[in-house]
């Protein structure tokens, strides 16, 4: 059984502020990872926190225009939730689902290169600048 919890404006702007600070920190740690193919403790970071600001996006949005987020342990059952959305749905729940995909070795796993680190913060702003589409401030 899926875990739903509704969404206040309260939260969305608590949710959507989580989502905006993981990126800054994200974009912040990218800039100081290492020009190389070596992993790093930057690049993890900012990859790490990339996965938390798209999460946190994907929860605004959703409960901007659903009213609604997932609080299930599975992931899937929020990058479904994000693809019912209009507009761009499924964009962004593909967006989320390419986070989701490495969050294990990211947030838990050893460090990540930088190029990896680009990826999950190119997906990460995606969602993020997706908010002001969905009107969220």
């Amino acid at each position: 059984m899926s875990r739903i919890l509704p969404m206040d404006p309260t939260s969305i702007t608590q949710r959507a502020g989580t989502a905006r600070e993981h990126l800054q920190v994200a974009e912040e740690r990218l800039e100081y990872s290492a020009l190389t193919a070596i992993p790093s403790a930057e690049a993890q970071v900012a990859a790490s926190n990339a996965i938390s600001a798209g999460i946190a996006a994907s929860d605004a949005i959703c409960g901007k225009a659903l009213g609604e987020r997932s609080n299930e342990s599975d992931h899937r059952v929020a990058v479904a939730l994000l693809a019912s959305v209009h507009p761009g749905g499924a964009e962004l729940s593909s967006r989320l689902a390419r986070l989701l995909a490495d969050k294990s070795q990211h947030q838990y796993g050893g460090y990540v290169t930088r190029k990896r680190a680009e990826k999950a913060v190119k997906h990460a702003k995606i969602l993020v600048d997706a908010m002001q589409v969905f009107g969220i401030a």
